[in-house]
């Protein structure tokens, strides 16, 4: 059986020279690279991507799988986005996606995938680059449209925010809001609430001892079942996993 850097080092061999990408690996500032194989096999990534994932050690990293850095719902979900840019041969961009770290705190990240390409033209695999999508949401102007309903969200996620009391804050129509706020924070206003309270959730999975059914209506979900099925959702695991795994 091949080593990661055998693979890795056949991958760029048969790459073609406009797919030359090793050059900007560690010139990225706040961006995050990776390239894998047809097999998910991660065999390039920028030195942002090695640390994220707590691997000092580069040699290790390469040939390892989504599948052996995250939780499996998660992973696979990014293997189902992987085939679909080889199976169409077309970029995927703008994918808003969740990271986790070995220390299990989690992250959003905007995530743009295109196909790898061979000297003769077929796809050998895929590459992309991620961004935290929190810094992505900071760049928004001071005096946007948006900004009185964020700050709103940022203090009160935890009750109920009826949508159409942000459409009033921010002076315009609902459907001017809603496709705004997707188009700038790439997800509906309900979800980016419910992912702040998962991110909340999280904190007091690993910090505290508190039952997970006070963890649940603390933050705003209606039981312990429907916090479960958000947090597993977007976590890719049960609120107890986390807790046990990460604490």
């Amino acid at each position: 059986m091949k080593s990661g850097s055998e693979l890795r080092r056949e991958f760029l061999e048969t790459a073609s020279p406009g797919s030359s990408f090793q050059l900007l690996f560690d010139h990225l500032p706040g961006v995050l690279f990776f390239a894998k194989d047809l097999e998910g096999r991660l065999l390039v990534a920028n030195r942002g991507l090695l640390d994220l994932y707590g691997y000092e050690n580069e040699e290790k990293f390469w040939g390892v799988t989504d599948f052996d850095l995250l939780p499996r719902s998660l992973a696979e979900k990014f293997r189902k986005d992987d085939l679909e840019v080889v199976r169409r041969g077309e970029p995927l961009l703008e994918i808003l996606e969740l990271f986790i770290s070995r220390q299990g705190i989690p992250a959003w990240f905007l995530t743009n995938k295109i196909p790898v390409k061979s000297r003769s033209g077929n796809v050998i695999g895929v590459m992309g680059t991620i961004q935290d999508y929190d810094k992505q949401r900071d760049l928004l102007p001071a005096e946007s449209d948006l900004s009185p309903a964020l700050n709103y969200i940022g203090a009160n996620f935890y009750r109920d925010v009826p949508i159409p009391k942000l459409e009033d804050m921010c002076g315009i129509s609902i459907r001017q809001f809603e496709r705004k706020f997707k188009e700038h924070l790439k997800t509906p206003p309900q979800q980016y609430i419910i992912k702040m309270r998962v991110h909340a959730a999280c904190d007091e999975l690993r910090r505290s001892r508190k039952p997970i059914a006070q963890i649940a209506t603390d933050l705003g979900f209606y039981d312990q079942a429907a916090f479960s099925r958000q947090f597993r959702k977007h976590m890719g695991m049960t609120p107890l996993h986390y807790r046990k795994e990460y604490r």
